[in-house]
């Protein structure tokens, strides 16, 4: 190696090691490290890892429809629909749907601004109780298989 080539690589090794200085220079250390102890491993070996299913037909377009939905924005969500005493559509819904609702109502209380709608009760942890939420639907059946 020339004394020119020599400087260059001198160079070039400072620069990579003050860009080692970023965040997250160890894992990427770590994983440099890992791949240069097995250059000759075939990266083909991990294909026994996985297995291929057969789903069926699917309707394309009824998958497009369903990505486009959730696209748009809307936060609808299917539930059945439950008894209720009086005759409103009372379902059982995440709490995750309220929550992430532009009518969910400020802490500390739960309630739903949108007028007619209210949530009766926390189901469990996980579940609230809504009468006449718009964001509830009828269940949808599954995808044909």
């Amino acid at each position: 190696m020339t004394g020119e080539e020599t400087a260059e690589s001198e160079r070039r090794g400072r620069r990579e090691r003050a860009e080692r200085d970023e965040p997250l220079s160890a894992l990427v250390e770590r994983v440099e490290s890992r791949r240069n102890r097995n250059p000759g491993c075939d990266r083909g070996e991990l294909d026994d890892a996985f297995t291929q299913e057969s789903v069926g037909d699917v309707d394309v377009d009824d998958i497009w429809a369903d990505l486009e939905a959730e696209d748009s924005g809307d936060l609808v969500v299917s539930a059945p629909q439950e008894e209720s005493e009086d005759d409103r559509d009372v379902r059982t819904i995440p709490k995750s749907t309220c929550h992430g609702c532009p009518h969910f109502g400020d802490p500390p209380s739960v309630h739903c601004t949108h007028e007619g709608t209210n949530i009766l009760t926390m189901v469990d942890t996980e579940q609230f109780r809504v009468a006449d939420c718009p964001m509830v639907v009828d269940e949808e059946p599954p995808l044909s298989k």
